[in-house]
């Protein structure tokens, strides 16, 4: 039941991970593409809590959430220009930000993954999200190298955290 369960949290943060860096859209409150939702804060405040916890279904809706994040933000880094909203909020260092956010997020979910099944739940969840959200997106491999360049970076990282950690 936990694994069920597990599945439902985790298609809910592949969900809302792909659908909050805009919801600055919908607000007055903040720019688009503020550093508040395109950014690792979110997922962070998740990640923190569900480190904590055993229980797998808030495990992997944090991962989901993380690695939709860094999805999103792995599309955004390739805008079909960089001027008007398809700058962060963070004059000429914009890029900078969402590169290093889609890094943080992707070496979170790692760091949720415990076990032989969690490694496979973060890849599947991975591929078939990029695939999902590739369809309504102009760019494919700008984003999938960006994607696959962090993941690339965050794998030795999370490993050899996870390996002193034990």
């Amino acid at each position: 039941m936990k694994y069920v369960l597990g599945l439902i949290g985790l298609v809910a943060g592949l969900v809302f991970g792909n659908d909050i860096p805009d919801f600055d859209q919908k607000t007055e409150l903040l720019l688009h593409r503020s550093i508040v939702t395109h950014g690792p804060l979110i997922p962070f405040v998740l990640f923190v809590i569900a480190s904590g916890i055993r229980a797998v279904p808030l495990r992997w809706f944090a991962l989901g959430l993380a690695l939709s994040f860094a999805i999103h933000l792995s599309f955004d880094l390739f805008p079909k220009g960089w001027s008007g909203f398809a700058l962060i909020s963070i004059p000429t260092y914009g890029w900078t930000w969402i590169a290093s956010s889609i890094f943080a997020c992707t070496y979170m979910a790692l760091k949720l993954v415990r076990s032989v099944l969690d490694g496979g739940v973060f890849v599947l969840s991975l591929a078939g999200a990029f695939a999902y959200i590739s369809m309504g997106e102009d760019s494919l491999w700008r984003p999938a190298s960006a994607l696959i360049i962090a993941t690339a970076i965050a794998i030795p990282l999370a490993v050899r955290g996870a390996v002193s950690d034990d």
